[in-house]
């Protein structure tokens, strides 16, 4: 059995909220196991796995 953790909210989050208001599309880039793809999956409106 998988255990999900609860996201932590990061400083990102905010800003990336703000650029998607006006701009449809964002690039998050950073060093592996940053948090990348689980900040994007709190903001997106569909997803590929």
């Amino acid at each position: 059995m998988m255990i999900m953790k609860k996201y932590l909210p990061r400083y990102m989050d905010k800003e990336l909220e703000e650029s998607l208001e006006y701009i449809g599309a964002v690039l998050i880039t950073g060093p592996k196991w940053c948090g990348k793809t689980t900040t994007s999956k709190q903001h997106c409106k569909s997803l590929i796995e």
